[in-house]
């Protein structure tokens, strides 16, 4: 798959105000093979350091982003128009717990665990061997981020690929460069080599490139399509890659939940990040003899919620749409809707403000088979349906291309939890939403078209490191028995060996042993 050139330059504005935040150099594609040379020789310089200097290292990144919150989320702000509270809750925290989790979790990542051999383990000792895994780092991993949550997911995974001694090359959204280059500022703070985090600024050609190139990971985030494409150029060096792709996150309400507290969620999970959110809710399945209270509630909460740019207005719930692009995707998206027979409960439509806002909405009165249904939505726009039974609202859930997320709702938390783990998705709730992204000790990511692989939590460590194996032989024995020459006697072995150790035959081993050792010794 050829890789397309990209652009030269970028501008880039606030979406809520559409003042100029600055402009950019793109990074030349000739330029990423020098660039992972010296993140390469980066890579050594930092893993051979003592493992309780990087973890010092570490700690000294961890106090600068906490001494720097509000500069670090100003330009969070900036670029994607969210309000403060969010840019701190949300990718501020979202980093620190990250941090946090790697600092505690370094001293066991590269520490030797011995194999055991099961019902070999007889026969093993006797013959003097073991093995043991020995933990290593992968070496360079590019990480392709996404503009919704531009510091606190490629900040979660840069961390923690440094943690597992890897260098890494970050390729932030062209939506929010100011915000990768934060990434990187905050690492150099901290006293890391001066080319372990390097940042290549672009669309998504120099993407592409970083992800065709000589590196030993990609780790990305952000839509299907987009996945599609990585995972095809990263498949000509044969690259791992781990993808966090979209999502159409599906919400169970039963009769017996917390209603009050199940529709504040829902006005959350479906409008925070002005629903510029993988795992925002975009589903609503509600129990029909609840249904219409539950319409009341989460409208009532929904209509609190005020539009604006947050920076300096704290009561700001939500705020702009990325681009113009985005606006007009959700006008369609409403229209489209409403084509195939569906209502507008509330919103639909940009209000007559500065920005590229538009109202959080709600459709209703749609067949699981539409397209707002089963179709991605990035933006604030949910589908609301009616069900029967636990069987019927499950069956619904995961009629998806996508799971990566999703919630039950419920006060029987042993029926939440068994709906729970027959939903499809990475991450299943019982009683909230979304927020586990900010638990770095627990795994992230889905499957079908919304990826696979995990960041965060052991799995997310698991792929960050190469487990290499070795296999101790005290060379107790001259020679083995498989060696050559084979003869009758070696096939005579073979069999003895199959009829003791796989199939219980244990009273042949006293004729067989002594023959087995004169082999063994070279007799």
């Amino acid at each position: 798959m050829a890789v397309p050139a990209g652009t030269e330059r970028i501008v880039k504005r606030n979406p809520a105000t559409l003042e100029l935040v600055g402009e950019l150099d793109c990074t030349p594609i000739d330029d990423i093979p020098i660039i992972i040379q010296k993140v390469r020789a980066a890579q050594a310089e930092w893993a051979a350091r003592p493992l309780e200097e990087r973890r010092r290292t570490l700690k000294r990144l961890q106090e600068h982003v906490s001494s720097n919150i509000d500069g670090i989320a100003r330009v969070v702000c900036q670029e994607t128009g969210k309000p403060r509270v969010e840019a701190i809750n949300a990718d501020l925290m979202s980093a620190l717990s990250a941090t946090m989790y790697s600092i505690e979790r370094m001293p066991s990542l590269f520490r030797p665990r011995r194999v055991g051999f099961g019902g070999l383990s007889i026969m093993m000792r006797y013959l003097g061997r073991r093995s043991y895994i020995h933990p290593r780092p992968l070496g360079v991993v590019a990480i392709i981020a996404p503009w919704n949550y531009p510091l606190g997911i490629p900040f979660s995974q840069v961390v923690m690929a440094i943690a597992a001694g890897n260098a890494v090359v970050l390729k932030p959204s062209p939506e929010a460069p100011f915000t990768g280059l934060e990434v990187r500022k905050a690492f150099m703070a901290a006293g890391v080599p001066e080319d372990l985090v390097q940042v290549v600024i672009g669309d998504g050609g120099v993407g592409l490139a970083l992800a065709s190139s000589d590196v030993d990971r990609v780790i990305l985030t952000g839509s299907t399509e987009v996945g599609k494409k990585v995972m095809a150029v990263a498949a000509q060096r044969l690259t791992p890659v781990t993808m966090e792709l979209g999502g159409k996150d599906p919400m169970i309400v039963l009769s017996d939940a917390d209603l009050p507290r199940a529709s504040a969620a829902a006005a959350w999970g479906c409008y925070v990040n002005a629903g510029q959110t993988c795992v925002g809710i975009k589903r609503i399945y509600v129990q029909e003899n609840v249904y219409r209270s539950f319409l009341e509630t989460f409208s009532e909460n929904v209509s609190r919620i005020k539009l604006g740019y947050g920076w300096d207005d704290p009561d700001v719930g939500m705020g702009p749409l990325i681009n113009e692009r985005a606006v007009k995707a959700m006008e369609a998206q409403v229209a489209r809707a409403v084509e195939q027979g569906g209502k507008v409960l509330f919103g639909g439509r940009r209000p007559d403000m500065k920005g590229h806002f538009f109202e959080p909405t709600a459709i209703v009165d749609v067949k699981q088979s539409s397209d707002i249904v089963q179709k991605e939505t990035f933006g604030p726009i949910v589908a609301i349906l009616p069900f029967r039974t636990e069987e019927e609202a499950i069956a619904m859930a995961n009629d998806s291309p996508y799971a990566l997320s999703g919630s039950v709702w419920t006060s029987d938390l042993a029926r939440g939890r068994s709906i729970a783990e027959r939903m499809n998705g990475g991450t299943v709730n019982v009683n909230n939403v979304g927020y586990t992204f900010g638990l770095a000790s627990t795994p992230w990511g889905g499957g079908k078209d919304s990826g696979f692989g995990r960041t965060h939590g052991e799995e997310g460590f698991a792929e960050l490191l190469e487990f290499h194996h070795v296999h101790v032989d005290r060379g107790r024995f001259a020679r083995e028995l498989w060696w050559h020459p084979y003869g009758q006697e070696g096939l005579n072995l073979s069999r003895g060996l199959v009829d003791i150790g796989f199939r219980g035959q244990y009273g042949k081993a006293a004729s067989l042993l002594p023959r087995m050792r004169r082999r063994l010794k070279g007799r």
